[in-house]
């Protein structure tokens, strides 16, 4: 009989899943049965971290997949060994902006978890990022204890936070808080404008103008400025998924400036989705905010008469535009948080 060695000889551990990457564009994400596990991978992700959160739809997870700005989009996915889905990331290197950042975001299934499968997928967004020349990473994502936790272990550290908000759209008061919001004379030299879907040419220099209030910092060179062509990109990319875009806007009759705007979304006529809201510098001051994103809610509300709910996002620290937020009966429920890698 042969004695027993003192130690075992070393052995690669077989990982019980494989993660395949996929390039997803504008006009492909991905097949719509693969899409569908998706959806049901992140409301399952949701029901056990956010109880009560609306299911996403299909729309939405589209919207989300699919490139905002011009650049590429990867979509990381983990399955077991008979197929099933066990967790997704997205990462998205963008050409215009951070240059130097990735950003990206890691959902996996609560059946999954705590074997390895997030620590594999933040591992390939790394090791994406790193191959596409960027410096940074950047993960966003619901905070909580938990993917709090997952971001140390993983090197990541908090770089900013963002406060989420919901107002709901058949509850009593809102009409009246609107109308309070909205000046029932007009404001001298300041015009109420709407669209939906891509901006009229006329407006679009002026567009791009004040989106770039948002984007650009002449003090960091790796910051570059907002441009028509990327407007354009990002009208092209919401239409090709389903998504239905609203803008109002407050224009400056005299030099044609937009002095400022508001824009949401929606997928599924149930839940929307309030982006920007943007006063040009030179406009401050004046109240502008509260009326410009009422105004916006209104005409919302006209198009899209099913909304149930709006959301939106502003960081912790904007305390006017939370205040804008309070006002016109916006709650708070819950802190989402970008956790930062150097690479």
């Amino acid at each position: 009989m042969r004695p027993r060695p003192l130690f075992a000889p070393a052995a690669t551990a077989v990982r019980p899943w494989r993660v395949t990457r996929v390039r997803a564009t504008a006009e492909h994400v991905l097949p719509l049965d693969e899409l569908d596990e998706l959806v049901a991978c992140q409301n399952a992700a949701d029901l056990a971290d956010r109880p009560g959160e609306v299911p996403s739809a299909r729309a939405e997870l589209l919207a989300q997949l699919a490139p905002p700005f011009r650049g590429s989009r990867f979509v990381h996915l983990a399955h077991d060994r008979s197929g099933r889905l066990l967790g997704y990331a997205r990462l998205g290197i963008y050409s215009a902006f951070h240059r130097e950042l990735a950003h990206a975001t890691l959902t996996v299934h609560p059946a999954a978890r705590r074997h390895g499968v997030g620590s594999t997928l933040l591992a390939e967004l790394a090791g994406a990022a790193l191959a596409n020349g960027r410096r940074r990473l950047v993960l966003d994502g619901p905070r909580n204890a938990a993917t709090d936790a997952f971001a140390r272990s993983g090197g990541l550290a908090v770089s900013s936070c963002d406060l989420r908000s919901r107002l709901k759209l058949d509850e009593p008061g809102l009409a009246e808080r609107l109308a309070a919001a909205i000046p029932p004379q007009r404001s001298p030299g300041l015009l109420a404008l709407r669209w939906a879907g891509a901006c009229p040419a006329y407006l679009l220099e002026s567009l791009t103008q004040t989106l770039d209030c948002l984007h650009a910092d002449p003090g960091d060179p790796g910051v570059t400025p907002f441009t028509a062509a990327e407007v354009r990109h990002r009208e092209h990319a919401a239409h090709r998924v389903g998504l239905r875009e609203y803008t109002a806007c407050l224009l400056d009759a005299d030099s044609g400036r937009i002095a400022a705007l508001s824009t949401a979304h929606t997928a599924d006529g149930v839940r929307g989705e309030q982006n920007e809201t943007v006063v040009v510098p030179d406009y401050r001051g004046q109240g502008l905010a509260i009326r410009v994103k009422a105004y916006l809610v209104r005409e919302l509300l006209r198009a899209e008469p099913g909304l149930r709910v709006l959301e939106t996002y502003n960081a912790v620290g904007n305390t006017r535009i939370l205040a804008v937020n309070r006002a016109l009966g916006f709650v708070p429920v819950d802190t989402h948080a970008a956790w930062t890698m150097p690479l």
